[in-house]
């Protein structure tokens, strides 16, 4: 009997233990969450927006969906004040996680880079698997060009399971041509090895090797993948290498686009450096080349070249693709 009332005892005891243990931690986090959220409160002097704000019986879902059109329309300073609103009044862990990652990818968005790993910090303390958290804190990291602490991000992702391989050449590749202890012909040196079996880098050493004049050699070009650099090919200065004596179709293309050599009909020639060439061969030399590249995952298209898409952050997905335009005729532009 005696046995028995311990065994209650000791149940009762961890129980007991167990509830206060909980209401202890959703206390330390709800103050934690309080503290958090004053360091980035707004002060704006719209009344009609503050008592928007402060009107508790506007739905969570609903102000969630209000920030977001702020935030989409580029209004950041409302959509920032409406999230860190609903987070002073969100209890459950779910809706916490989500709104500080919307948060910290709202501030990101807005180019608060800093505020945003606060932020990604935050909900990473709370919530130490939040994958989503982790892969923008990351991206952040990669922007301040803070390589060492983005590769740790990617250490905690990898153990989570997310491939990460590629991503971590990338870094190491930036961080190469960030080292200022090295002159570029030891980071040329240094990149080729990295890249050696990743095609997709090639192109960040053959633009480095542009940037500084590195004469690059025959087996290198030979190793590129030309539909990734043809926008390159063509803005690129012929007196830093010949890609007239390249027999790859593409590349024979460009330098007949370019007059680099004589025009010769290509049947499976690629549209528009095939109608420039066709163009010139006969004297008419008001046409160029313009470029675009879209995003194989999120399919958004930019005006400029990346290797990280600015809109999804997924790495490796662009496809370029060659416009044709006009020339401006800069002699009839008129100075205002």
């Amino acid at each position: 009997m005696f046995g028995i009332i311990v065994l209650f005892a000791i149940v009762f005891i961890i129980s007991f233990a167990n509830y206060w243990w909980g209401v202890f931690k959703s206390k330390e986090e709800k103050d934690s969450i309080e503290k958090f959220v004053k360091r980035f409160e707004i002060v704006t002097d719209e009344n009609e927006y503050k008592k928007l704000l402060e009107d508790f019986n506007i739905p969570l879902e609903s102000l969630a969906l209000l920030a977001g059109a702020y935030a989409k329309s580029g209004d950041y300073e409302k959509a920032i004040n409406i999230y860190i609103v609903a987070l002073k009044r969100v209890k459950g862990k779910s809706e916490k996680q989500y709104l500080l990652s919307t948060l910290g990818k709202t501030y990101f968005k807005a180019g608060f880079l800093r505020r945003a790993s606060d932020v990604f910090l935050e909900s990473l303390r709370l919530y130490p698997r939040n994958e989503e958290s982790l892969k923008y804190l990351m991206v952040v990291y990669e922007t301040l060009k803070e390589y060492d602490k983005a590769e740790e991000v990617l250490d905690a992702l990898e153990e989570m399971g997310v491939k990460v391989t590629l991503q971590k050449s990338y870094l190491s590749v930036l961080s190469v041509m960030q080292d200022r202890t090295l002159k570029d012909k030891e980071k040329i040196a240094k990149l080729l090895k990295m890249v050696e079996n990743i095609p997709f880098l090639k192109r960040k050493v053959f633009e480095f090797m542009q940037a500084t004049r590195y004469k690059m050699s025959q087996e290198f070009f030979s190793s590129l993948d030309y539909e990734a650099i043809m926008d390159l090919l063509w803005f690129m200065d012929n007196e830093w290498f010949d890609i007239s004596a390249c027999k790859d179709n593409l590349v024979q293309e460009i330098a007949m686009a370019k007059e680099l050599t004589p025009y010769i009909l290509h049947p499976q020639a690629k549209f528009e450096f095939d109608v420039i060439a066709r163009f010139k061969s006969q004297g008419w030399d008001d046409l160029t080349l313009n470029f675009e590249y879209m995003c194989s995952e999120c399919k958004q298209v930019f005006p400029i070249h990346f290797y990280r898409c600015p809109a999804c952050q997924a790495i490796n997905s662009v496809k370029i693709q060659p416009l044709l335009a006009q020339k401006n005729n800069e002699e009839n532009i008129p100075f205002l």
